[in-house]
């Protein structure tokens, strides 16, 4: 096999790939505003004022909005928007990482192949039954073969990938690449060679599934009468595929179908993948998740995130300490604004670190406090998180975002409590007071008034019962697009990039969803949550114990890998055991977030430990190890806290209507 594939040819591939998928986002982007604003619209002023609301809301969401969400996805497959897990990357060889590259974008073509066939055969079934929605009677079949055909073009888009992550691999180690001024022969030579790669892929991709399926249904009756040790054996198999760095929501996808094959056969296993991932594209409830991104790509645009640094800043910024503390508020206001701590780290950490270092701040106090901070991304509703434990456990996001925000807020007067000890501990670490200035302060409290609009809107219309989550979220959509039109931040590619955030994040997220549904599926059938729930309960273990082990695994997971990917892959199993132990499965939820999210700042591995030391290299990590731990140390002390006191996260969401 010759390995002078066309490195340019297949550069060009990409960037078309690219550029085409992101015209269609963006129109789908621009469709997902729309909708929203039509929303906006409704809920605050026919339902609101008129007492009138629009009928067939969820019909809209289930049908163009769901296609706009399926158009997004190949433009985020072009923009490999995909969680590794990249523990062990260090030990592989670069070969040998490259070659698990390609595995990883092999087994995602193959995932999106299967989908794409799956889809279309949902969408013939309902062509078949003539499918119409209930109210305005609009028929189903069109929208489902446009959601099929949008997933069959991620197809093309994620052979371009693999194609590529093989030229990788196997020119690794190789000799010089071929010269690009090449003759007409020697490019018609690469053009061959590369068709023939592309078609060796696709006959491995076809050969490969083919045959899988046939030893699946072979093997399926022996294997059958034995599902919880099938769960067990594939749940292990899921670990190694995560820390071998395929995307883990291809691994999880992949043990869900081989999972569900081996009980009930690749036929019912291939259906529910179907079924699955055109259920999750069109439901109404989850279409909370591009509108929330949208809300924080439009925010950032905007300029958000400086107004609310200001603000702390002139709040406390005249403390010994003042923006280190101003720092943790700026963290907390952008959290509610984009559900993602990394983000936040970025985004605050950009304007808080040299601000720090230019007053005379120590380099330990002021990348502990930016990573500390950075965990408000995720507790500060609208979280990411939040949302994938509402539907892996089946409970109302709502009421989620509800109960964290009393565990929020005590992180934030934690946060605070230990600036103002470091200070006083270590005088030297942060330098005297400024002045305390009215006119900043009102100043900044009008610049502010946007953000604090937006907040108040989304997480006062969920506790109110005005809104449902996802009204929140078109009106957080809308109000922010808003500002950021006033503003005039949308011109110069602003709008290019609040859609290429919004695809990016939406493809990860749907793509890790309809894994975890799949494998959820499968250990359902299995009965490995039964085993597990039967399990702890003959131990002997006091209920509190469990409690703790739980706690110590969590954060410990949390230090290795990101929250995402954590919750995901445990949710479905853990919360039946600890609701089985007699905990409320909201409480649960809001203390998986925060154990999390403590993870990720706990040395030696925490992952917002490592983005700091990429926002600044001159900071050794013992020292960032160093300013980050009395934050850690702050946080034990909130998980004991909601531990012996669990109506501090309970109170809330029973006052709400």
């Amino acid at each position: 096999m010759h390995h002078d594939l066309n490195v340019q040819t297949l550069r060009r591939l990409e960037e078309a790939s690219i550029a085409a998928t992101q015209r269609v986002a963006l129109i789908a982007v621009v469709g997902m505003l729309i909708i929203g604003v039509l929303t906006t619209v409704d809920v605050v002023f026919f339902r609101a004022i008129l007492q009138s609301p629009i009928p067939g809301s969820n019909e809209i969401l289930q049908t163009v909005f769901a296609v706009a969400i399926a158009a997004v996805l190949p433009s985020g497959l072009a923009q490999r928007s995909n969680i590794h897990v990249e523990l062990l990357e260090k030990w592989f060889s670069p070969r040998l990482g490259a070659w698990l590259e390609f595995l990883g974008a092999f087994f995602l073509l193959v995932v999106v192949g299967l989908l794409a066939w799956r889809c279309g055969v949902q969408a013939l079934q309902a062509t078949r039954f003539g499918e119409i929605t209930v109210i305005y009677q609009l028929p189903v079949p069109p929208f489902l073969w446009a959601i099929a055909l949008l997933v069959a073009a991620c197809l093309p888009v994620q052979l371009i990938a693999t194609l590529s992550s093989f030229e990788r691999a196997f020119s690794r180690g190789a000799g010089p690449e071929p010269s690009s001024s090449a003759t007409g022969h020697g490019q018609r030579a690469r053009a061959s060679a590369l068709a023939h790669h592309a078609a060796l892929v696709i006959a491995l991709a076809v050969a490969g599934t083919v045959a899988a399926g046939l030893i699946i249904d072979r093997v399926s009756p022996m294997i059958a009468p034995y599902p919880i040790t099938t769960a067990l054996a594939l749940f292990a198999l899921l670990w190694i595929l995560v820390l071998l760095m395929i995307p883990v929501g291809v691994a999880l996808a992949l043990v869900g179908i081989l999972g569900t094959g081996l009980l009930v056969g690749t036929q019912k296993s291939l259906g529910v993948a179907g079924s699955e991932t055109v259920g999750l594209i069109t439901n109404p409830d989850l279409a909370l998740i591009p509108l929330f991104l949208m809300m924080g790509s439009f925010a950032t645009v905007s300029g958000m995130s400086a107004d609310l640094y200001r603000l702390a800043h002139a709040a406390v910024g005249f403390q010994r300490g003042g923006v280190a503390m101003a720092t943790v508020g700026g963290c907390a206001g952008f959290g509610a604004l984009t559900g993602s701590s990394i983000a936040t780290a970025v985004t605050i950490g950009a304007v808080a670190l040299p601000e720090m270092r230019r007053r005379g701040y120590s380099p330990a106090l002021a990348t502990g406090c930016v990573a500390a901070g950075a965990t408000l991304g995720q507790l500060v509703p609208p979280s990411t998180v939040i949302v994938l434990y509402a539907i892996l456990v089946e409970q109302s996001i709502g009421t989620l975002y509800i109960a964290i925000l009393v565990p929020a807020t005590l992180t934030v007067l934690l946060y605070l409590v230990v600036i103002a000890v470091y200070v006083r501990w270590q005088p030297s670490s942060a330098p005297g007071r400024d002045e305390f200035s009215l006119r900043e302060l009102i100043g900044a409290l009008v610049r502010s008034a946007g953000v604090m609009a937006v907040f108040i809107a989304v997480i006062g219309g969920i506790y109110s019962g005005i809104f449902t989550a996802t009204e929140a979220a078109a009106v957080g959509a809308a109000l922010t697009f808003l500002m950021a039109l006033v503003r005039g931040k949308l011109g110069r590619g602003g709008v290019w990039q609040v859609a290429a955030e919004t695809t990016r994040s939406v493809a990860m997220l749907y793509v890790l969803i309809i894994g975890a549904l799949l494998t959820s599926f499968f250990m359902g059938i299995s009965g490995l949550p039964t085993f597990l729930i039967e399990s702890v309960g003959n131990s002997g273990l006091p209920p509190i114990a469990i409690i703790l082990v739980l706690v110590l695994l969590y954060i410990v997971l949390g230090t290795v890998m990101d929250s995402i990917t954590v919750m995901i892959i445990t949710a479905g199993l853990v919360a039946p055991i600890v609701v089985n132990l007699g905990y409320d499965p909201i409480w649960w939820g809001v203390m998986m977030v925060v154990l999390v999210e403590m993870g990720v700042v706990t040395p030696p591995f925490g992952v917002n430990l490592f983005t700091l030391k990429s926002l600044s290299p001159d900071v050794p990590l013992p020292t960032i190890y160093r300013g980050v731990l009395p934050f850690v140390a702050a946080d034990v002390v909130k998980v004991l806290v909601l531990i012996a006191i669990p109506g501090l996260v309970l109170w809330l969401p029973g006052t709400a209507k």
